[in-house]
């Protein structure tokens, strides 16, 4: 299926996928505030209905965190997700300056460890309990 990206998230759209996922209710400032304050948003669409939200928050330098990747039920296991983050860090590699490092991780529960790991995250249980990639340029 084809379906559309946008590098920006409306607060209605995300707080309507947050609540199809069955996440606590925010309020639009939170939310406003929280999409301001992010490096990358991402929205999935499928025509003009938004399926999937993502975004990286971090210092905009050295690290950055994969968050609220989130997926209406009915799109999950369709490849959205994997999109979402595909493009977030497409998005991100091009503020990286030639030369420099940029360590992306997420937070990960046990039940969507391997989701990460498809979308080319590491896991080393060994270090730590998060994913994480270094994006180098």
């Amino acid at each position: 299926m084809n379906y559309k990206i946008t590098y920006n998230i409306i607060p209605e759209h995300f707080e309507s996928v947050r609540a199809s996922v069955g996440w606590n209710k925010l309020n639009y400032d939170q939310i406003s505030r929280a999409l301001k304050n992010s490096m990358v948003n991402v929205s999935a669409f499928d025509g003009d209905f938004c399926i999937g939200v993502g975004r990286i928050v971090g210092d905009n330098i050295l690290k950055g965190m994969l968050t609220d990747i989130m997926v209406r039920p009915e799109y999950q296991g369709k490849g959205v997700g994997k999109l979402i983050v595909n493009k977030l860090i497409s998005k991100l590699y091009n503020y990286i300056p030639e030369g420099e490092c940029f360590q992306l991780e997420a937070s990960p529960t046990a039940s969507n460890r391997e989701f990460y790991i498809k979308c080319g995250l590491k896991y080393k249980p060994e270090n730590q309990d998060g994913v994480y990639m270094w994006i180098r340029k």
